[in-house]
């Protein structure tokens, strides 16, 4: 364990020296945010009657939780893989007396963790108690809805980063059998943000879609994570939910360890 340990360590502080970039993607996800939350006033207050999933209060919150964990989504694989199947190097990790898959999950989980939390907290300490400050707490991040709730969004939310990271242990191991990270980057960027409910909060997508867009994987990073913080009712229940997140950690590691064995037992390396 002390090996996968000195691993997430190390990717969290490799993450953390970049504080220019955590400033300028806060500046760019309040931006964002605040645009979006401009876009569902205006529809909600033109359509009072409608009946949405969300009240406008709601769908302000799960944007700005949206917003605040949008470096927590699976966008790509980690970039040390990238680097290392173009050049060759991924030999190495191939002779470390380590197990290949915790030691990269290792990684991914410190690069999604350690570029999330610091942009989290300051984005919640703005669009939070700040934003009430500044007289607009009607448009700020509401508080749970209960200390359960809360505690339910903290468990989701830590599953949500171990499928986070297991998704992008799926582009790595993607990376090395193509020896590129172009393609898992062109897939990752697309299907994280349309079905992590970054583009539009699931709940609001029609209803016919809803069962569907809950058991996808991509739903237990931020969106069952988020429903159980606003106290949004979910088929089944808290429980359900939960569950749902377990499994989809389950099969993707089952799958994906099966994938990188195979992977690795016919990967061919060449330096760039």
């Amino acid at each position: 364990m002390r090996a996968y340990l000195s691993a997430f360590v190390l990717q969290g502080r490799i993450g953390l020296r970049y504080r220019i970039a955590v400033a300028a993607g806060l500046v760019a996800q309040l931006w964002f945010g605040a645009i979006t939350l401009m876009a569902y006033a205006s529809v909600y207050h033109h359509a009072p009657d409608a009946h949405a999933p969300l009240t406008l209060r709601q769908a302000m919150t799960y944007t700005w939780l949206q917003q605040s964990l949008f470096r927590l989504l699976p966008i790509g694989c980690l970039p040390s893989v990238g680097d290392a199947a173009r050049t060759g190097a991924i030999v190495y990790d191939l002779l470390r007396p380590v197990d290949m898959w915790a030691w990269w999950l290792s990684s991914s989980l410190a690069w999604l963790v350690g570029a999330a939390v610091p942009r989290a907290i300051l984005l919640a300490a703005i669009a939070g108690p700040l934003a009430a400050l500044l007289g607009l707490e009607a448009w700020s991040l509401a508080p749970p809805v209960s200390m359960t709730a809360a505690i339910l969004a903290l468990v989701s939310f830590g599953l949500g980063a171990l499928i986070s990271a297991t998704i992008v242990m799926w582009w790595n191991v993607l990376t090395a059998r193509t020896l590129s990270p172009l393609g898992a980057n062109a897939i990752a960027v697309p299907l994280s943000v349309l079905l992590s409910g970054m583009l539009l909060p699931l709940p609001l997508y029609p209803p016919w879609a809803q069962t569907l867009l809950l058991l996808q994987p991509f739903a237990g990073i931020t969106d069952i994570p988020i429903r159980l913080y606003l106290g949004v009712a979910i088929p089944g229940g808290a429980g359900t939910a939960i569950v749902i997140q377990i499994v989809w950690l389950a099969v993707l590691t089952l799958f994906g360890r099966a994938w990188m064995r195979r992977t690795v037992d016919r990967l061919e390396v060449q330096g760039a």
